[in-house]
């Protein structure tokens, strides 16, 4: 039998729910640009600091030139800002957003913006899971309205040695609730 319903259940029931989750949301964008050196395993760049945990995560590219050959193990995650709150600095989950990310083999700048640059950046959030896909970043943290963080640093922590001084770009998209 054919249905014609809601797919969000609160909707569903007539309640009112946050416009990013159903009829549409202003996207905030954050880029940033980091030359990564060969600093050994556990390195940790800060790229967005005291992020709103209010923010959906949408699309994270992450770019790497050819220089970065071997971080074939790096994480984004969460942590604690630094000097920004009074918060230590200190890892929430660091790797929420990606664990284990190949980064060698994305190698390459933006397609279109050199000659011949065909590579295709990794996806910073390919381990959300498709049910969390709706989930704020206090979310995915762990955190609930009343425990959230007033911002979250997003990182990349490099498990292995990148091999050799990069650049590694970072374009984020998230929705606004």
């Amino acid at each position: 039998m054919a249905v014609d319903k809601y797919v969000h259940s609160t909707v569903e029931a007539g309640k009112i729910v946050s416009a990013a989750l159903v009829n549409g949301a202003r996207v905030i964008g954050m880029t940033a640009t980091e030359e990564i050196d060969a600093d050994g395993d556990g390195s940790v760049y800060r790229f967005f600091k005291g992020v709103s945990g209010n923010l959906i995560p949408y699309e994270m590219k992450v770019y790497v030139d050819d220089a970065v050959t071997l971080a074939v193990d790096t994480d984004i995650g969460l942590y604690n800002p630094t000097a920004y709150n009074g918060d230590d600095g200190a890892v929430i989950d660091v790797d929420v957003f990606a664990d284990s990310l190949d980064l060698a083999p994305s190698g390459g700048a933006l397609p279109g913006t050199v000659a011949g640059a065909t590579e295709t950046p990794a996806d910073g959030l390919c381990s959300i899971d498709i049910a969390d896909r709706t989930k704020k970043i206090y979310e995915l943290a762990g955190h609930t309205a009343l425990t959230a963080k007033p911002g979250y640093d997003i990182c990349v922590t490099t498990n292995t040695d990148t091999g050799a001084a990069g650049t590694v770009t970072i374009v984020a998209l998230f929705l606004e609730t």
